[in-house]
This record gives structure tokens, sequence and C-alpha cells, in this order.
């Protein structure tokens, strides 16, 4: 049923292959032979460098969004824009995969894909949106207790990087291939197709969700905070040495999570009024 993934990936037709099993995150990323399957550089060219122009594109938004005073509807664009320029980078291997099953005909449109996976990420604008409108006050006027809010958030964050199922929701975003073999039924189907861009997106939600958190206490439209935070998602997706990133992730999120509980003054030169 999934030929097209089976051949993109570099795994023999004459072999059922099936999602691994193993509790280590992949190391290194099975995507990274995707580019030297049949199609990848093509693949290369006509869906990963779009995807990161458009990820540019909405890094340039954003940027010019933390200028703005932002009601409902303009926070929950800026928030997708937002998270297409965070998300779209790490995603563009399992984005690549499916663009070569479409090609050769077994799945929909990559777009439909896409706006599964942006959907996700869509509905999180609204806790996002409620909890900064609820900071942004206090963090403006420099209270302490934001800071210590900040600190015990980054302190849970850099607990999760250590969890199972950071691990096992990072195993699937960093195997597109096992990812697609895992599925039931034909992608050919558009709705199907939208529900796995949607499941990768909570796979990758349940990747992020904490150190997305730390962004939205810190009032959800820094650019300095959404721009670390993307090269450490990025990092952990695609790199080799996952398991060692997210210790030093873990790491680095603690030390910074009890700097702020001990002092919250620091808070006021880690972000923009």
């Amino acid at each position: 049923m999934y030929t097209g993934f089976v051949e993109a990936g570099g795994v023999p037709m004459t072999t059922h292959a099936q999602p691994t099993t193993s509790t280590a995150v992949p190391d290194p990323p099975p995507a990274a032979s995707l580019w030297l399957a049949d199609g990848g550089r093509r693949a290369l060219l006509t869906v990963v460098l779009p995807l990161l122009a458009l990820a540019l594109g909405a890094w340039v938004l954003t940027a010019r969004g933390d200028e703005m005073a932002m009601g409902a509807s303009a926070f929950f664009l800026a928030w997708l824009v937002m998270m297409a320029a965070m998300m779209l980078p790490a995603a563009a291997p399992v984005v690549a995969l499916y663009a070569l099953a479409a090609r050769r005909g077994v799945v929909a449109a990559v777009s439909v894909f896409v706006a599964g996976y942006l959907c996700v990420w869509s509905v999180s604008a609204l806790p996002a949106y409620a909890v900064a409108q609820a900071m942004a006050a206090p963090l403006m006027a420099g209270e302490s207790w934001v800071a210590r809010l900040v600190g015990g958030t980054l302190l849970g964050a850099a607990a999760y990087e250590l969890t199972p199922l950071k691990d096992a929701c990072l195993r699937r975003c960093r195997s597109p291939l096992s990812f697609y073999l895992s599925r039931s039924g034909s992608l050919s189907d558009p709705r199907r197709a939208f529900a796995a861009g949607a499941e990768h997106g909570l796979y990758c939600a349940g990747c992020c969700w904490a150190l997305m958190a730390v962004l939205v206490v810190v009032g959800g439209m820094q650019l300095g905070w959404a721009l670390s935070l993307a090269l450490v998602i990025s990092a952990e997706k695609l790199l080799p040495g996952a398991g060692l990133l997210m210790r030093l992730t873990a790491v680095a999120a603690a030390v910074l999570g009890v700097a702020l509980l001990l002092s919250p003054s620091l808070l006021a030169h880690l972000v923009v009024a």
C-alpha cells in the first residue's frame, strides 16, 4: 500500500518494512538518507527549499509583528505564522518524503498533508492567547512572580526533555518512513492525508509543547525566544545525537530556570517589553 514511501526511503521492495520498536531515539536520523534516494534532489528543490523560504518569510512577519498591539484575530494569525516559521524547517524531511510518494501518485497533494500539520498548531493559538493576555500587564510591570513562573516553566520543560513520552514522540519525528509505514489506510484519500498531517503535528506537539509553554509565558511573540527555541527544536529533530541534545537542552533550561527563581530581576534582561 505504501510502495511510494518504501521506494523513497530506500527500503527494498522485497521486504515488509516495519516501524522501529526500539526505545532509543534513532541516530543518525533516518531522514538523512532521503536526499540520496531516487528523486531526493528534486524534493529538495521543489519541497524543502520552498518550505524554508516560507519559514523565512514567516520569520520576517513575526519580527514585524513584535511592534503590533494584537487583538485575538491578529494574535491568531501571528501565532500561526510564527508556528510555520518555527516548525516547518524541522518538518521538512517528513514533508519531502511525502512529496516523493505524491510524485508516484500514491498519496494526496502535499498541501493537504501540510494543512493538517499546521491545523494542530493553529489550535494551540487559543490557550496561547489566553495565557499571553493574562501575562501581558504583569510582564510589563516587572512583577517578580512572573519571573518565578517562567523559571518554574523552564524547570518543567527541562524535566519533560528526559521523559519517555518526549522520546517516543521524537522518534516518530526523526523517522519519517516509520511514521508512514505505521499507518493503515491509503493516503490517496485527502481526508486520510489531512489526518496524517495532523497526526504528525500531534507528534511534533508532543516533542515541543513544554518548550512552547516557555515561549507563551514570556509573552507569546518574543522573537529572540522563538528563534532560540526553533533552533533547539530543529537540532533535536534533524541532527545526530538526539539523546545528547535532549540532555543538553534539559541542563540549559534547568540552569536558566533556577537562575530566574533565585534572581527574578534577570527576566527584565531576557524579554522585550
